[in-house]
């Protein structure tokens, strides 16, 4: 039987509770949307190491972001 490694964990799926808190960061802080936001502290982590945003860290918001969510057409 063949298995693939991909199948063994699920997709990492965004809590209800934290849905948009990432957008909502981003645009507080002056970014038009989610996805410039996420590639501008993918850029700069140190300048962004150690912060939080409603108890979640921003660096995993915006890698996830930038991974599932902006991914370029």
């Amino acid at each position: 039987m063949y298995t693939s490694p991909f199948l063994k964990k699920a997709f990492p799926e965004i809590k209800k509770e934290n849905e948009g808190k990432f957008t909502a960061w981003a645009k507080e802080n002056g970014f038009k949307d989610a996805c410039s936001g996420a590639s501008a502290v993918m850029g700069n982590k140190e300048k962004y190491k150690g912060k939080k945003y409603k108890g979640s860290n921003v660096i995993e918001m915006a890698n996830y972001a930038k991974n599932f969510g902006c991914s370029k057409k």
